[in-house]
């Protein structure tokens, strides 16, 4: 005999079901996902590259869970071969919705969660650099903004961001 409590929650379980899932999930999570389209183009076209450990050809586009560093790899015979990771960046998108709703605490951890509160740069136009050296290492290059640069050339993009950072709050033009 389940009694008149039980008979209850047995006819109200799919509403509680759905009202937890709804509460489970934060903005990010149900207008954008969990993942992001990313379009991967090279000159010169019909790159090999690797993502992951899975094999595409310039140019491609691909999914890829927001949470995650993914590791690319990019050959192309005659050129250097060109090695990145991209990682994922905060971008305040689940502030938005989550703070507005009510119990939006849990929605920005939910988010944080399964990574919806991420995002990637659109990746630039990856130009590879002609070799006649086929076996040289592969240029480990650093995804800032969606560009690709150097150690030395990241340095140099930040110092310029900061510097324009600080002339826009000094009042500069």
């Amino acid at each position: 005999m389940v009694g008149f409590f039980g008979a209850l929650m047995i006819k109200r379980f799919p509403t509680v079901a759905l009202l937890s899932v709804l509460a489970c999930t934060g903005c990010a999570t149900l207008l954008r996902g969990t993942h992001q389209t990313v379009h991967v183009q090279t000159i010169p076209t019909a790159a090999a590259v690797v993502v992951d450990g899975t094999h595409y050809q310039t140019p491609f586009t691909i999914s890829l869970r927001r949470k995650d560093t993914h590791h690319v790899v990019i050959e192309h015979v005659g050129y250097h071969t060109v090695s990145f990771s991209i990682v994922p960046q905060w971008d305040g998108v689940s502030l938005v919705g989550n703070l507005i709703l009510p119990g939006g605490s849990f929605g920005l951890v939910a988010d944080h969660i399964c990574g919806a509160d991420l995002s990637f740069y659109d990746l630039s136009v990856i130009k590879l650099t002609p070799t006649t050296q086929p076996s040289e290492p592969a240029e480990l290059l650093i995804d800032y903004k969606g560009h690709l640069f150097t150690d030395a050339e990241v340095a140099r993009a930040v110092e310029a961001d900061r510097s324009d950072r600080a002339q826009f709050f000094r009042g500069e033009p």
